[in-house]
């Protein structure tokens, strides 16, 4: 089986994109979507839809066409969640699958390039002694 195929922001952030300009030029037309996860869908139920809401807390980079694989992530964990060990093992496959695909294990999450928080930390300053006044 061929290995998969690294995402464009892993070529990026380890710097293979400007080591081999040949990778990134295949991809220059790839989609691109800045449009937030939302909501999770109506017809999911209430503890599919805490799932939903849990992976859109850990994994603020999803974006709105990553939705299916959400849904279909949640699911999984719902099922995981009332079923427990007695879960299909197919089934928990699948759900270890999904997670590594939305990078949410810590061997993916290496290879996330997720977005900084707006506003800084506002707790930087906390802890620093003041500057000294220059004396006239």
């Amino acid at each position: 089986m061929p290995r998969p195929r690294k995402p464009t922001n892993v070529l990026l952030m380890t710097g293979a994109g400007v080591a081999h300009p040949e990778r990134m030029k295949a991809r220059a037309d790839e989609p691109k979507d800045d449009r937030p996860l939302g909501p999770p869908p109506e017809w999911l139920r209430p503890d599919q839809r805490a799932a939903w809401l849990e992976l859109d807390r850990l994994a603020p980079w999803l974006a709105h066409a990553d939705r299916i694989a959400v849904e279909v992530t949640a699911t999984l964990i719902a099922t995981f969640r009332v079923a427990g060990s007695s879960m299909a093992p197919p089934l928990f496959t699948r759900m270890e699958t999904m997670l590594g695909r939305l990078g949410l294990t810590p061997a993916d999450r290496s290879k996330v390039s997720a977005p900084r928080p707006v506003g800084g930390n506002r707790f930087a300053d906390r802890g620093k002694r003041p500057a000294a006044k220059a004396k006239p």
